[in-house]
């Protein structure tokens, strides 16, 4: 945070080691002064003494007000609200999120349940994609808004929704390899949308 007051590192430690200078020749000219048993001699070093325990003081001083501005320039930035995702970006994470969880929902329906994997006839369950399309919309909506939807990176969005979703771990990581569900299987509505529409 040095840098926000345009200071550096070195420099805050060269702030520190003035600071001992002036103290360790301030207790300096004091012993000096205080033995010295000509008068002018004494009275040059309690000058002296007295320059550097102002200079030692003036440093205290500032790096105490170094201090206080870091800690009021931190506290202004911890109240300043982040300013929200603009449009652009936001649009884009969405469609970046709904062509990853698609895939990954196709590949969910297309995971053979039952002893019809063994004879090669599965086919993929398109009334099951019908309701992981709506778990993955509704998910994506609540994502989006948040304030902090673009603060991670995509894969480890894509990954954290994939979870919350419940899909398989094992083939999250590789989301970009899999491939697009046909434009077929957004034909079929899930059994919740039948059974709307029909009330």
């Amino acid at each position: 945070m040095l840098d926000a007051l345009n200071i550096t590192e070195e420099e805050a430690l060269g702030l520190a080691e003035i600071a001992q200078h002036d103290l360790a020749l301030a207790r300096d000219f004091a012993r000096r002064a205080q033995a010295a048993e000509d008068s002018d001699e004494a009275n040059r070093l309690a000058r002296s003494y007295q320059r550097a325990a102002r200079s030692y003081r003036q440093t205290l001083a500032l790096k105490a007000r170094l201090r206080r501005d870091l800690a009021l320039a931190d506290q202004a930035m911890a109240e300043t609200p982040r300013p929200k995702p603009g449009g652009a970006a936001v649009a884009r994470r969405i469609g970046e999120l709904r062509e990853a969880l698609m895939r990954l929902a196709w590949t969910e329906a297309e995971r053979p349940e039952d002893e019809r994997a063994e004879t090669g006839e599965v086919e993929p369950d398109v009334e099951a994609f019908a309701f992981y399309r709506e778990e993955v919309e509704g998910i994506i909506t609540d994502a989006c808004l948040k304030d902090s939807f673009l603060d991670e990176p995509l894969d480890d969005h894509v990954a954290r929704l994939a979870l919350e979703l419940g899909f398989a771990p094992s083939g999250i990581a590789g989301w970009r390899d899999l491939r697009d569900p046909p434009a077929s299987a957004f034909d079929v509505d899930s059994m919740a949308d039948r059974w709307r529409s029909s009330a």
